[in-house]
């Protein structure tokens, strides 16, 4: 009966330490500003469940777009957009106004 509690709590054990390192913790929210027709930073890395918010500070409108996967249309000078990321894979995503803008959004 013994071996069989120290199993079961091994097996216990491992799946708790498995399950913390999946990031089951809570949701974060990410600014990307985009300033001086660049989004920054043109990497990001969040989790599955996070948001990213656009914060537009140019002068002109933006957008966020990697197309058939999300779309911000415009968001005008001073205001924001917001996506919230649940497909793990890596985004390339523009400026479809200023197609020299682009940046990568990776969700794991």
């Amino acid at each position: 009966m013994r071996y069989w509690s120290t199993i079961v709590i091994v097996a216990l054990t491992l799946l708790s330490a498995r399950t913390a390192q999946a990031g089951d913790g809570p949701a974060q929210t990410h600014i990307v500003p985009i300033k001086g027709f660049a989004f920054v930073p043109d990497h990001l890395t969040v989790s599955a469940g996070d948001t990213v918010v656009w914060k537009n500070e140019d002068i002109v409108p933006h957008t966020a777009t990697d197309k058939g996967v999300f779309d911000s249309t415009e968001i005008g000078s001073r205001k924001s957009w917001a996506y919230k990321a649940t497909r793990q894979r890596k985004f390339a995503y523009i400026c479809t106004y200023h197609p020299t803008m682009h940046a990568d959004l990776t969700v794991q």
